[in-house]
């Protein structure tokens, strides 16, 4: 299974910069890394996208995904919706030059309505639909990531995959968290029987043994992949059962813990290779 680097591991490192962290990922092992948002744009104020793909096409380490489009769904005007499709057509150009095929689709959240779980599952077809005839003629693919926590308006797995088969696209799949399938309560059975051709992007991670639904069970109780209370072996042979890509997917570490903000960017990736890579040496090979 490929390891891969999510950028918002370590954005918040003192010393953090796009070309410290392809350096140290690549230095360190990674196959992949996933660009975060704010750091691509920040990189992109003095650079432009064809160095970015030079220093990619020089190196070992790849461009895996996008992390990501935020806030697509439940868009009330034409004119919020067209800002969506805008960003699309920004970024599409970009992701081309450097080679970047998956974008992670983030679901918005603190929405006004009482909207219901199908009023917002059509919206979330409507809007992937769209989304993907942009997206398709360039090969780029939508991985549609349930946040855990009940302020968005997509926060279970059951939820998206539901989203992603009436989408019924193979550019459109769903991207898992672990994080975030212990924080909204994920029955992994659901996982088990679903098409795991459909799980296209993957994120390792762990949680501190809160209870769910704690307003203070937020994204800074996230730890090392391995160092928590998710049930590893029952994530593992969910996977399994459902068909997951292990060779095509990588898996991808993503943690946004301040204590590991305090590392230098060197620090925080070497650690987080050793983590990912014992990780998937231990359940999912």
């Amino acid at each position: 299974m490929k390891l891969c680097f999510n950028q918002g591991s370590c954005d918040k490192c003192k010393d953090h910069s796009m070309m410290a962290e392809l350096e140290a990922a690549e230095k360190y092992g990674f196959d992949y890394i996933d660009l975060r948002f704010d750091d691509l744009d920040e990189y992109l104020e003095e650079h432009t996208a064809e160095e970015l793909a030079e220093w990619f096409n020089t190196h070992h380490l790849k461009p895996s995904s996008y992390s990501g489009l935020l806030f697509f769904n439940w868009k009330r005007t034409e004119e919020e919706k067209q800002k969506v499709f805008d960003e699309l057509n920004r970024l599409i150009p970009i992701f081309d030059t450097i080679g970047l095929k998956t974008i992670a689709v983030i679901p918005s959240c603190n929405i006004e309505e009482h909207a219901s779980v199908q009023e917002i599952k059509d919206d979330a077809v409507e809007m992937l639909n769209k989304m993907a005839d942009l997206c398709e003629p360039h090969g780029i693919s939508l991985a549609l990531e349930p946040i855990g926590s009940g302020t968005f308006t997509i926060n279970r797995f059951d939820t998206a995959y539901d989203i992603v088969a009436a989408v019924d696209r193979d550019s459109v799949g769903v991207a898992i968290d672990l994080f975030h399938l212990y924080a909204n309560g994920t029955d992994m059975r659901d996982v088990a029987k679903c098409n795991g051709k459909k799980i296209i992007n993957l994120h390792l991670n762990d949680a501190e043994d809160l209870p769910i639904g704690a307003p203070y069970f937020d994204d800074t109780k996230r730890l090392w992949p391995g160092d928590g209370c998710i049930d590893k072996k029952e994530l593992a042979d969910a996977l399994r059962a459902c068909g997951f890509d292990f060779e095509g997917v990588p898996a991808a570490i993503e943690v946004f813990r301040p204590e590991y903000y305090d590392l230098t960017v060197d620090e925080n990736v070497k650690i987080s290779y050793e983590k990912t890579k014992a990780f998937v040496d231990n359940y999912l090979s």
